[in-house]
């Protein structure tokens, strides 16, 4: 940051001035950089070695963490429930860059999860880091080795394309085929969670950021 070329940080301690009336969209993968492909053995991690991993990468109360986390996503196993919680920090500074161009009050800002997935290698490879750029592109006929070409995942790259095209085309993600996608506030939290069947929720994770010490 110069002052000259780069006169502030783009979004702290708020959004900028000079995009204020530039609606935003900002998202995260449920589990971004933690995934199972070079891991075969990642359906049988334990709960032991999940506890160890919370307590070396985050610190504070794991058992709460961990607990808190259970409630959001009660189906996952242990290795997913750690990729997901390891994603902890990034989805903390997704939701508050959200905050704050909201706080702004000039123009939306919308804010994701993408969550599907893949069947392929068994399941491994979660949501990991853009992998939903595949959907985006409406790829999902392409890319067959992602999406193994199930109706759920042409469906989902139809929905997650068209939102994309619907906001570069008017600022709002909103078309027909998509439940109404609110945008984010401080007070709500809205989030779209994008997966086999996409739906809006509020405050996700909330708890879990918090106890991890992430708050704003």
């Amino acid at each position: 940051m110069d002052g000259v070329v780069l006169p502030q940080h783009p979004f702290h301690p708020g959004a900028p001035a000079v995009s204020a009336s530039v609606p935003l969209m900002t998202g995260t993968n449920l589990n971004e950089f933690v995934n199972g492909v070079d891991r075969p053995d990642a359906g049988a991690m334990t709960e032991a070695e999940l506890y160890r991993l919370v307590d070396e990468g985050l610190g504070g109360d794991s058992k709460a963490i961990i607990e808190a986390y259970r409630k959001e996503y009660p189906g996952a196993n242990p290795f997913s429930l750690y990729a997901t919680i390891a994603a902890s920090s990034v989805r903390y500074a997704v939701f508050e860059q959200a905050r704050r161009k909201a706080a702004l009050g000039a123009a939306p800002a919308y804010s994701y999860i993408y969550s599907w997935r893949t069947p392929a290698l068994d399941d491994r490879p979660g949501a990991f880091h853009s992998a939903e750029l595949t959907y985006v592109f409406d790829n999902a006929g392409i890319c067959d080795h992602y999406s193994t070409l199930s109706p759920e995942a042409l469906a989902l790259s139809k929905q997650m394309s068209t939102a994309w095209v619907s906001f570069a085309r008017s600022g709002d993600p909103n078309h027909q085929g998509l439940p109404h996608w609110a945008s984010y506030t401080d007070a709500r939290k809205a989030v779209m969670d994008f997966n086999a069947i996409s739906k809006v929720r509020y405050d996700p994770e909330g708890e879990g950021l918090r106890l991890i010490g992430h708050t704003g």
